[in-house]
């Protein structure tokens, strides 16, 4: 039986909104379609993914244009395969909170890694100590952005009752607790858990804060409903992901110029990401007025 494609995507077809990282997948369905019927799980798709954005960090250690080019092709790969990975769970019905927290920390150790490695290039480059600050405060932008993101997006889906796999608090309760002792979560996936409140824990708390002010400041506004249920911004917050991060980090290699990729995160992204979300409030307030 041929897969259907169509589960790939976490939102039923009424509740779907234009996402700007779909347009980097542009093969995702014929790798899914490839990969439905042999034995390859979506973890090892993950693990995949690690090894090659392991292999970008290193190779912009490789202080040539060929050890650009190499970190170039080995990012895109990360990031294809860190779409590929959930897409085939989805499809196959093979989607656990494993697979959520695997990924998860997948993307956090490799973004990590590769602003290091980014950094370390630059200052090799130019002999300047201040890029470390720059590219530290950068990585910070980055991580908060995507934590943004993924904090309405998932305000969304549980709004929505479209996913259930993640959940916008995901530090370790009593039920998770529980599922262990009934054997329903794996001691293996509680590890992962906490190693994910370890890694993300301060960054959602962070934005869970940001969004707190913003409902306040919001009015009447910030209570409704729509709230966490407007296409329009989530389309807008769609560049903050990781997916498109890591998509111009690949462009500015090509280019060569990988500092004017930390300057464009560090303050194009914050600026585009505080426009975004008073607009957001401006509108809640104008519409509750």
């Amino acid at each position: 039986m041929p897969p259907n494609l169509d589960r790939m995507n976490k939102l039923p077809a009424p509740a779907r909104f234009f996402d700007i990282n779909d347009l980097w997948y542009f093969a995702n369905r014929s790798a899914v379609r490839f990969l439905y019927s042999r034995p390859v799980t979506a973890n090892q798709v993950t693990l995949l993914s690690l090894v090659f954005g392991l292999a970008a960090a290193g190779f912009y250690l490789v202080p040539t244009d060929a050890g650009l080019w190499g970190a170039a092709a080995f990012l895109y790969a990360k990031i294809f395969l860190d779409n590929v990975d959930g897409n085939l769970a989805r499809v196959r019905g093979e989607v656990s909170r494993i697979g959520r927290f695997l990924d998860s920390l997948t993307d956090f150790l490799v973004t990590v890694l590769v602003f290091l490695a980014v950094s370390w290039r630059i200052y090799h480059e130019t002999g300047e100590a201040w890029i470390f600050g720059l590219g530290g405060f950068a990585l910070l932008s980055c991580l908060l952005q995507c934590s943004y993101f993924v904090f309405y997006l998932v305000s969304y889906t549980s709004a929505i009752g479209a996913y259930g796999k993640n959940r916008i608090d995901e530090r370790v309760c009593r039920a998770d607790l529980e599922a262990v002792r009934q054997g329903r979560l794996s001691r293996m996936g509680l590890l992962l858990q906490r190693l994910h409140g370890v890694t993300y824990g301060w960054q959602d708390r962070a934005i869970e804060a940001f969004d707190g002010v913003s409902r306040r400041w919001a009015g009447p506004g910030g209570e409704a409903e729509g709230w966490v249920a407007e296409k329009w911004f989530l389309t807008l917050i769609s560049p903050l992901c990781l997916c498109t991060s890591n998509m111009l980090l690949v462009v500015f290699s090509l280019l060569g110029r990988l500092e004017l990729y930390l300057v464009f995160v560090a303050l194009f992204g914050n600026a585009y990401l505080l426009g975004v979300q008073v607009l957001k409030v401006g509108r809640a307030r104008w519409k509750s007025a």
